[in-house]
């Protein structure tokens, strides 16, 4: 197998990954757990597991300079602590259809920062495998209902700021994977977003809900499996030479699979335009890959 298409494999399977956030998510708050505390408690998780296990494995894999550091601090304080705050802000000021709808302008972003930063080329596939990533997103998120939608200023501006927030994730460690070690990346982003998301959350406030151990236990896999190797298995991916732009729409599989396990766990609609979003994003994610295959014809002499 090319190593370009085990990088593509990889994002694609932390596209897997996130999808299950949601349902986990939505089963949590049925506990009257509040988001901020579910985030808050997903990255303390990720943190307490990573940073001893590296420690013990690999410990020089935490090694990076000041320039690192600099880098991973801004990709905690974007990608973890920013998204977060503009993310589930956009759903109090909106739906979460809207919110959710406005996330998936990220891989625009990562489209037009890639152009710019890694002249990254928009190929007639590319482009059009973002329009229906973008369009399906839309019709998996809305089943094609405007009225779902509730469009105001702050809420937009909000959610269009997670998108771009999300998006850094991608330009940022792509800029550094070939120097730091993927788990540094990791562990050292989170725990920068958790140092700045602790002012704003009331981490102990949690112990006085008496959860039962099977909501801690789903806490916990949330910090393992969704955020630790979804994590991994992205900038992992990145690391093998692949296009920012082609992993942010190969990473859109997230929605998919959260509106498919969604509808599997707590019976919500699937057919009509929702299931129209779902092959539009599972299409774009196959076309994206066809510049390998039908590579651009050089120019007549």
């Amino acid at each position: 197998m090319k190593r370009q298409t085990k990088g593509y494999l990889m994002v694609a399977a932390a596209g897997i990954l996130w999808g299950t956030i949601g349902p986990q998510v939505k089963t949590l708050l049925n506990y009257q757990l509040s988001v901020q505390a579910i985030v808050l408690w997903r990255m303390i998780f990720a943190v307490l597991v990573l940073f001893p296990f590296i420690f013990f494995t690999n410990r020089k894999a935490l090694k990076v300079d000041l320039k690192g550091l600099i880098y991973i601090s801004l990709i905690g304080i974007c990608s973890q602590f920013f998204f977060n705050v503009l993310y589930f802000s956009a759903i109090q000021k909106t739906t979460v259809a809207t919110a959710v709808t406005l996330l998936y302008t990220a891989p625009i972003f990562i489209a037009v920062m890639a152009r710019i930063f890694y002249k990254e080329l928009f190929t007639p596939f590319k482009t059009a495998a973002l329009f229906l990533c973008i369009g399906g997103c839309f019709f998996a998120a809305t089943g094609g209902l405007m009225d779902t939608l509730k469009l105001n200023l702050p809420g937009v501006l909000m959610g269009v700021g997670a998108g771009f927030t999300f998006a850094l994730l991608t330009i940022l460690s792509k800029a550094i994977i070939n120097k730091y070690h993927p788990l540094a990346i990791i562990a050292y982003s989170i725990g920068f977003g958790l140092l700045f998301y602790l002012p704003f959350s009331h981490p102990l406030d949690i112990f006085q809900m008496k959860l039962n151990l099977n909501m801690w236990l789903l806490l916990c896999s949330m910090g393992l499996i969704s955020t630790v190797l979804a994590y991994g298995l992205y900038i992992t991916g990145l690391s093998y030479g692949i296009e920012a732009s082609k992993a942010g729409i190969v990473s859109t599989l997230e929605l998919v699979v959260s509106v498919i396990l969604s509808y599997l766990i707590f019976k919500e609609a699937l057919w009509g335009w929702k299931l129209v979003g779902i092959l539009m994003v599972a299409f774009s994610v196959v076309i994206v890959q066809m510049d390998k295959i039908l590579p651009a014809r050089s120019p007549s002499p």
